[in-house]
């Protein structure tokens, strides 16, 4: 039931919040962290109230850690302290996520038969890890306490973006939770948040989660042995392709509107990626936070690009690899990660060549590689993957004909049943025309074959020529909102779209909640 559910305390606590704030007036920003902070908390704990503890722990530990940075700064004990911290983080973070993926892979290695131990993951524990190495580093470098108690707290815990991002640097939150400003209600943040939450339900209800059937459709006949033929597997990979992008950058766009609510604003992470025309281009608008944290914290102190060719090359092999095993304990993301890496590099050598290439050979030559490469983040496992692959090549034909002619098997065509209604309707008013070569124009539009196609075409559309929304909405010097009749429209359409389809929605999690 909603009023028993997260979705009701992420719409529920920013109304209140409103109400609060226009009653109340000015408060103190420790009233106002410490309202954010605990209803942070309810919703962390709302499915497993254990891993509050969890929560709650890692924040106290960092502090400590934090502390101890800070009044050993200029001393080889801060940085003592700084890698004690690091590692800490990373010995939870690999203890939870990967002791099963290791304890499996050396198992296979040396043919022993070893049972991997099973925990319960805490949910996004690999968000709220990377925020808080990030601080332990800020506070080394800075050589200062950036943060008191309760403000680092709400820094890591802060509901919005604590499930699935965005990953939030200490100077892009924190300086707000300690500005005067902070607690006051803005009619500008107010009608920017509300949008670009509108913005982001409905990408995540009207766009991701009706392209997540094709995929799963798809990918779950590879998994089951079933062969399907070269256009399903690439409808589906398609489908998946846009399913992520439309689902983590509704989440994502959905927290900054959230985050906007209560008068805080958090990074972009997404500024249409598919639009890149390099895969350099493409990690530049794809999941920047994650982006920018591996950069400055894994490629840049490795030496980045300044320890010569090939130290250059290799580090970002290793960063790629390593940021696709962050993704999840499997094969699979190792190698996607892997895949991008090698991209990268190879995309840094053409750079040396000065070679520029038409716009649309551009675009094709890195949305192809990032579309295929999804094919390994979708699939269950390795195995599985090579499968799929054979079916995009045409290992199993390259159409779901059966042995027809086209014509033929259009002919055979069907409306699908939830859109019976609206062909009788249809029908009934004789708008049809008469059979074009034996096929029924109205089973043909209707049928599950075309709409699929529609369904992915309209997204790439949709994707390729519609801005991300923070380009349009808000003014790009300060921020604050723009507004416009087309920004009032579109939410209005899709407020109403959502309502009168809301009885046959088949909603999907949030694919980013499980990492």
């Amino acid at each position: 039931m909603l009023f028993f559910s997260p979705l009701f305390l992420f719409i529920f606590l920013p109304i209140v919040w409103i109400v609060f704030k226009a009653i109340g007036g000015r408060v103190p920003n420790w009233v106002s962290i410490v309202w954010l902070l605990l209803s942070s908390w309810v919703f962390y704990a709302w499915a497993y109230p254990i891993h509050l503890l969890w929560l709650i722990g890692s924040i106290l530990a960092n502090f400590l850690i934090s502390i101890a940075i800070q009044r050993h700064s200029g001393t080889p004990k801060a940085k003592q302290f700084l890698i004690a911290g690091i590692a800490i983080n990373l010995l939870l973070l690999g203890g939870f996520k990967y002791s099963g993926f290791a304890t499996e892979s050396f198992a296979t290695v040396f043919g022993l038969s070893l049972q991997p131990p099973s925990f319960l993951l805490p949910l996004a524990i690999s968000f709220f890890t990377f925020q808080q190495i990030s601080y332990l580093v800020t506070t080394y470098r800075e050589k200062r306490l950036i943060a008191r108690p309760l403000e680092y707290a709400l820094y890591v815990s802060f509901f919005p973006q604590l499930i699935a991002g965005p990953i939030v640097q200490p100077g892009e939150m924190i300086p707000q939770l300690q500005s005067k400003a902070f607690g006051k209600t803005k009619r500008d943040d107010i009608a920017l948040g509300l949008c670009l939450f509108t913005i982001g339900l409905g990408k995540k209800i009207l766009l991701a989660d009706n392209l997540a059937p094709i995929a799963d459709a798809a990918f779950g006949q590879i998994a089951q042995g079933n062969p399907i033929s070269a256009i399903a597997a690439w409808m589906g990979l398609l489908a998946f392709t846009l399913q992520i992008y439309f689902d983590f950058s509704a989440y994502s766009e959905m927290a900054l509107g959230l985050g906007r609510l209560f008068g805080i604003r958090l990074p972009e992470n997404f500024a249409s990626p598919y639009r890149a025309l390099s895969i350099i281009d493409f990690w530049r608008r794809w999941h920047i936070t994650l982006s920018s944290f591996f950069k400055n914290f894994l490629y840049i102190p490795l030496g980045g690009n300044q320890k010569g060719f090939f130290r250059k090359h290799s580090n970002i092999l290793l960063t790629m690899t390593i940021a696709g095993l962050w993704h999840g304990a499997n094969w699979t993301f190792l190698i996607w990660g892997f895949a991008h890496g090698l991209f990268l590099s190879i995309n840094h050598f053409w750079r040396f060549s000065r070679i520029r290439l038409p716009f649309a050979a551009s675009w094709l030559l890195t949305f192809i590689p990032v579309t295929l490469c999804w094919t390994f983040f979708r699939a269950e496992n390795l195995t599985d993957a090579l499968h799929y692959f054979s079916a995009l090549a045409g290992k199993h034909g390259w159409s779901s004909t059966n042995g027809l002619s086209f014509i033929e098997y259009l002919q055979t065509l069907l409306q699908m049943d939830i859109w019976k209604p609206v062909h009788f309707a249809i029908h009934f008013l004789g708008w049809y025309p008469g059979l074009i070569n034996g096929i029924h124009i109205g089973q043909f539009l209707f049928s599950e074959t075309v709409l699929t196609f529609i369904q992915i075409t309209t997204a790439m559309l949709i994707v390729l020529l519609f801005p991300r929304p923070l380009a349009w909405i808000s003014n790009p010097i300060n921020g604050e909102a723009r507004f416009s009749k087309k920004a009032a429209l579109l939410c209005s359409a899709i407020i109403v779209i959502i309502i009168i389809q809301s009885g046959t929605f088949q909603t999907t999690p949030f694919i980013y909640f499980r990492f």
